[in-house]
């Protein structure tokens, strides 16, 4: 069974527009039959990953462990899922849960990653408990996989870092939502490798279309339980060398389940087969003049510089209405102290106010990570990073007035949008969530990330893929630059975006802005009473 385009894009609109109807009435999760939070593999050579290591093992130990190491361990006796008015029963999820650098929906961290290392030939699994790398095949695996990925033979780069996600960790908890989740769960993780591949080298690329099957082969996957989504790339790049990783046929190693039933729906799996066999290039059809441009250079990189600097602007171009925001603060993005910030906690919005220099740090960061990845590859996620802009509903903003408005980067200004300025936003926020789990209402600054709603102008469903991995960079970016402001950014998919959509003036057609994506909430926060304990690499 698969699925048309069309059959496609109602599934995912119905995700968009109403999660809640994803699954049917009464489901419940398994909480005693759940996955392990990691990926387990066994009967396997390891690769240590140390900072002495060599080159290429070296710059993935900082890559994988800034991103994607478990790094931290918290202890909360609601299991991460508070009780709600409308839903005061217990949940029972696990008190102690993995956390790692980056957000995950529910702290499931589906995204599973692989390296090819040019060097040995060898393809591996990382292993984010021990941090290390787990050998999956040897010989000429590497080439294999690059040529699998449609990356060029001559120069090959250090290392090739590919991103999965495994269906089952997600699917177990939110069901059929999970083809939503799933895939801006990849995009936040996509978002943070390329921050952190281009802070490596400036050669970093990214790839979304290639042969799926290819990869499956040569990563030893089941696309119907895994399936590969994107692809970084790790310069410098480097002559190809001769295979030094052994015979080609190293043991396969097994992997273990925790899990003793593994479900699936029928639609979940059409989709995610119609994805795979949609061999297009998914980039939208036409990007608007005033978008983010991909040919600018990237000031994703974080060293402790402003997050945008405004270009001059003709005084007639000029919008009548324009809010202008003060100049961001410095923000370093790759500080390990920052990523250590970085936490969704909602609940814990105290109402306090933020200044402007926060507000505008926070869009800038945003909007430069979507110019970043519009400008890290040539296939589709570069054009729906480039046709992502950001809205923002501004509460409690020392110097703005309350209201809905569209960030203009390119001016470092906001633009009041359909209802305008006036009191009131922060309600509206607080009433659309379709679970009052958190205090949005306290926030003092929501962003959205809208993008064109229907992407079948550029093409099959891999198109949607591309489009929600756009979103997921974008959600890493605001909670990072956040975080460096001393601010929580808790991110939700479930919320009602008609509603949203009105108060913003969106239609939610493909020749427009479109309709909004995410909901990003950002303001000061009280302390946590539950403890959180860091993981230091050995």
């Amino acid at each position: 069974m698969t699925m048309t385009t069309d059959e496609a894009y109602a599934y995912t609109t119905g995700l968009r527009l109403d999660p809640r109807s994803a699954n049917p009435d009464g489901w419940r999760v398994d909480w005693a039959d759940g996955p392990w939070p990691v990926k387990v593999y066994s009967g396997a050579r390891r690769l240590p990953l140390r900072p002495d290591g060599p080159p290429p093992l070296a710059a993935l130990h900082r890559l994988l462990h800034g991103g994607f190491a478990v790094s931290r361990i918290r202890t909360d006796p609601s299991g991460g899922i508070a009780a709600t008015p409308a839903d005061p029963r217990p949940h029972h999820g696990p008190e102690v849960q993995l956390r790692r650098p980056v957000p995950s929906g529910g702290a499931m961290y589906p995204t599973e990653v692989y390296a090819a290392l040019t060097a040995t030939g060898q393809v591996c699994h990382y292993d984010p408990y021990r941090h290390e790398l787990t050998a999956l095949a040897g010989g000429d695996a590497a080439a294999r996989l690059r040529a699998a990925l449609r990356l060029p033979a001559d120069p090959a780069p250090a290392a090739v870092l590919v991103l999965t996600s495994r269906f089952w960790k997600n699917f177990y908890k939110y069901g059929d939502f999970a083809t939503r989740l799933g895939l801006v769960d990849a995009g936040v993780a996509l978002g943070r490798a390329v921050r952190l591949a281009r802070a490596e080298s400036e050669h970093a690329q990214v790839r979304t279309v290639f042969d799926d099957e290819a990869v499956h082969a040569c990563l030893g996957l089941d696309g119907e339980e895994e399936n590969a989504w994107a692809a970084v790339t790790l310069g410098p790049y480097l002559p190809y060398r001769a295979d030094t990783g052994g015979p080609d046929a190293l043991p396969r190693p097994t992997v273990l389940e925790r899990s003793r039933t593994v479900r699936r729906s029928d639609r979940f799996t059409a989709f995610q087969r119609a994805a795979r066999e949609d061999t297009g290039t998914a980039a939208p059809a036409r990007v608007p003049e005033d978008a983010v441009r991909a040919a600018a250079p990237a000031r994703v990189l974080g060293d402790a510089v402003p997050a945008a600097v405004p270009a001059a602007v003709p005084e007639d171009a000029v919008p009548a209405g324009l809010v202008p925001l003060p100049a961001p603060r410095a923000l370093d993005l790759l500080a390990p102290g920052t990523a250590a910030r970085r936490f969704s906690r909602g609940r814990l919005f105290t109402g306090a106010e933020a200044d402007g220099e926060a507000l505008a740090g926070v869009l800038g960061q945003g909007a430069e990570a979507l110019r970043a990845l519009a400008g890290a590859g040539a296939d589709g996620l570069a054009g729906w990073a480039a046709r992502t802009r950001l809205y923002c509903a501004v509460h409690r903003v020392r110097g703005v007035p309350p209201g809905w408005y569209r960030y203009a980067h390119e001016l470092g200004a906001l633009l009041p949008v359909g209802e305008g300025t006036g009191p009131g936003s922060e309600r509206r926020v607080q009433e659309a969530l379709f679970a009052a789990s958190f205090n949005a209402e306290l926030a003092a600054f929501t962003v959205h990330p809208v993008t064109p709603t229907d992407w079948r102008e550029a093409g099959g469903p891999r198109a949607y893929r591309a489009q929600q991995l756009a979103v997921g960079a974008a959600i890493e970016a605001v909670t990072l630059a956040a975080a460096a402001e001393g601010l929580s950014g808790h991110a939700v998919l479930g919320f009602d975006v008609t509603r949203i959509d009105t108060a913003y003036g969106l239609d939610g057609g493909a020749d427009t802005d479109g309709g909004t994506q995410a909901q990003i909430c950002v303001g000061a926060v009280r302390p946590d009473p539950n403890w959180e304990i860091a993981v230091m690499p050995r």
